[in-house]
């Protein structure tokens, strides 16, 4: 039975949350790294369910460590160097890795989790 695991809700309602009350009210800290935390299990999430549903489709399937370090490294040059580099928009933060690391973190222990979990 293909389903989400009840983390990936979580972080999804917080992130939509979080995106709705930020268009009245902002918490610096909240505004700067909260999405940086969320994301990891929100797109693994996503990653987890295909590679269980669709391909290979196997319920049993999680993501190895190494991926999820993959997803760090990956979305750490990708936010927090090439797109600065190619967009005044953008900026580096490097404590935006450091919320990658710990959104992986709390991805692999709540919401890297078999179907039948």
């Amino acid at each position: 039975m293909a389903r989400f695991s009840w983390f990936f809700w979580l972080c999804l309602a917080l992130f939509t949350s979080h995106q709705l009350i930020e268009l009245w009210w902002s918490i610096p800290w909240v505004h700067a790294y909260l999405d940086d935390i969320l994301a990891p299990s929100i797109v693994l999430g996503f990653a987890l369910f295909f590679f269980q549903n669709i391909f290979p489709a196997d319920p049993k399937f999680t993501l190895h460590w190494s991926w999820i370090l993959l997803f760090v490294l990956w979305y750490s040059l990708l936010f927090e160097w090439y797109f600065p580099a190619q967009d005044a928009r953008h900026y580096a933060d490097p404590f935006d890795i450091l919320a990658y690391m710990f959104g992986a973190i709390l991805f692999f222990f709540f919401g890297n989790k078999p179907i039948s979990q």
